[in-house]
This record gives C-alpha cells, sequence and structure tokens, in this order.
C-alpha cells in the first residue's frame, strides 16, 4: 500500500542536506513510499537548499510544495495531505530528532495492521527529565479537561488513513494540529496506538516554541486554551 509522508520544513537550512539524504535512501528501499517536503514560509535558505539538495541526491518519489508565508505548523501538514493522493497518509517533523528509521518502523506497524479505523503515533524515549514533565502533565490536564488520557501528543510520526484524516474537522492551522487529531479521534472512538521512537538531541537550529521552560509555559497556556474549547465545542469535531 502506498504511503504519502509529509515533511514540513521551517527555518532548518541546516538540516535539509541531511534530511534529504536519509529520505532518499529510504525511498531508494520503499518502492511505496511518497514524500512531500512541504518548504513552510521559511526566513532562511530552507527553500534553496531544499532545491539544491534535491538536484543532488535525486530522491525518488519526492515532490517538494512551497508555501509563501508561514501560517503554522498546522497548515503545513494540512497543505502537504491536500496536495498528495495516497490512502495512508504520514507526517514527521524536519529538524531529525526522530531517526527516520524509526518513522519507517513505526509506518511497517501500520501497514501490518491493514486497518483503517486506527492512528498510530510515536512516543519519545529517551528525552529530559523537564521535558517529560511538562507532557506528562499536559497529558493529565487533557484527561482531567476531556476525560481522555493521551500520552505524548506531540510526538512523531503519526500514521493514519485519509478517510480517518477526513473524518476530523476544524483542524487548527498551528502546533495544536496533533492535539486536535488525537482528542477527535478518542472522541470519535477511533483506536490510538503508541510506538516507542528515539528522541535525539537537536544538533541544528533551535526549537519553534517549546525549547525553553518559558516556551514551555506559552504553549502550555495555549494548549489548555484549546482543551476548553474542545470541552465546550465537542458536537462540531
Amino acid at each position: 500500500m502506498n504511503v504519502d509522508i509529509i515533511i514540513p520544513c521551517f527555518n532548518e537550512e541546516k538540516n535539509i542536506e541531511k534530511l534529504v539524504q536519509l529520505w532518499s535512501e529510504v525511498t531508494k528501499r520503499n518502492e511505496n513510499f511518497y514524500i512531500y517536503f512541504v518548504e513552510n514560509g521559511s526566513g532562511d535558505d530552507t527553500r534553496e537548499n531544499l532545491k539544491k539538495y534535491i538536484k543532488l541526491y535525486h530522491p525518488k518519489r519526492t515532490n517538494v510544495l512551497l508555501i509563501d508565508k508561514n501560517i503554522g505548523y498546522g497548515h503545513g501538514i494540512k497543505f502537504g495531505i491536500q496536495n498528495s493522493k495516497n490512502e495512508i497518509i504520514c507526517w514527521t517533523h524536519a529538524d531529525l530528532q526522530i531517526p527516520v528509521e524509526d518513522v519507517v518502523s513505526i509506518i511497517n506497524k501500520f501497514l501490518s495492521l491493514n486497518n483503517e479505523n486506527v492512528l498510530i503515533k510515536g512516543k519519545r524515549s529517551s528525552r529530559k527529565f523537564i521535558d517529560s514533565f511538562f507532557t506528562t502533565m499536559m497529558s493529565i490536564i487533557g484527561f482531567l479537561f476531556t476525560g481522555y488520557f493521551i500520552s505524548d501528543i506531540n510526538a512523531q510520526p503519526k500514521v493514519l488513513s485519509r478517510k480517518l484524516f477526513d473524518k476530523v474537522k476544524n483542524f487548527p492551522n498551528n502546533f495544536l494540529l496533533d492535539a486536535h487529531l488525537l482528542y477527535s479521534s478518542k472522541l470519535k472512538r477511533i483506536e490510538i496506538i503508541s510506538f516507542e521512537s528515539q528522541f535525539l538531541t537537536r544538533v541544528n537550529n533551535k526549537p519553534k516554541g517549546g525549547g525553553s521552560i518559558l516556551g514551555k509555559i506559552k504553549l502550555s497556556a495555549l494548549t489548555m486554551k484549546y482543551l476548553f474549547t474542545f470541552r465546550k465545542n465537542k458536537k462540531i469535531y
């Protein structure tokens, strides 16, 4: 079964060569994988480096999608999905903190289930205490707001059928797209399965929002606001 892999790239100029090289090797071994690099309105040389290294490594079944102005992480994911075509979709980050081979392994686990009503996600291992603490606390808060306990909401990759994705309405354009997918899936009684994936230290570029304590607090506050809205508006999801 063919799989569309969406990789949003925002201000990742220093990671692009390694990213393209690794996924080029993956496409040589997996003829059913189609890669979509979404240049998500970066302010650095991400776009130029994508064009450069695509020409250099010639990855098979690979597309580059361009967004002129950054609207948000969630918008990049949606844009990639709208411009892809296969029935199975996956997305993961471009920062190389989740090893490419772990993404491939989790995709293959999804394919082995042959079940369109299951969503599979990663679960990050070997994280710093403070990162794990904030993630766990948000899962607990999410349970208190919604009645659904979901661990490591922002872990990558996410793998699901396009039909399942299309069942969920009102996806946000920002980082909350992952949370919205998972809580909406729980609401619709869709099974969510987590598989452990390594979480490597970021080598290049700064985290997009939650790297510092202040960043984590801001993202947590936005997440709580979303959870409150979700609880009020369950019927429209």
